[in-house]
Formats: structure tokens, sequence, C-alpha cells
């Protein structure tokens, strides 16, 4: 778990789109304009979390617009980091 902690934290993008997610529901492009990166950042940011398991693409057939999720596991970490952020 330390190890996904120190992968998530060491990336602010990854960070805020956990933080994100925990909302609900959304596409790489609204999160994007959330948090004013652009969209092919959010875009690998997205797919380095899907690899470890922390978000889910509820649509992974479609090309455009896909909806991203966090997963319960990504809860649990990012309720974790925001402890260590408060800290």
């Amino acid at each position: 778990m330390e190890e996904l902690i120190s992968f998530v934290m060491s990336g602010k993008v990854r960070v805020k789109i956990l933080q994100i997610l925990l909302k609900g529901r959304k596409t790489p492009t609204l999160i994007a304009k959330e948090i004013g990166t652009h969209q092919s950042t959010t875009s690998r940011a997205l797919l380095s979390l899907e690899k470890k398991g922390l978000v889910k693409c509820l649509t992974p057939k479609a090309k455009l617009s896909r909806i991203y999720s966090i997963t319960s596991e990504g809860q649990k970490l990012i309720n974790d980091i925001n402890q260590i952020i408060k800290d």
C-alpha cells in the first residue's frame, strides 16, 4: 500500500484525478477542465491509475468520451493520501 501511495503522490495530477473521481464518474475531458491540465496529460494519468487498479474505465469500447470511476481500492488509497496531506 505504501508503494501505491508513493506512486500516486509523486504526480499531482494523479492525486487530483482520484479526488475528483471520489465525487462521481467523469470523462477525461471533464477531469482535465476541472484540474486545468491538457486532456492528453489526464488520459495518460488515468491509464497509469487504471493499470494499478485504482480507477476503472466503464466504457472501454467507446472511442470518445470514455467514462471513468474510482475503484474501492482507489477510494481507500485517496482517503489515506488526504489524511497524509492534512497532517
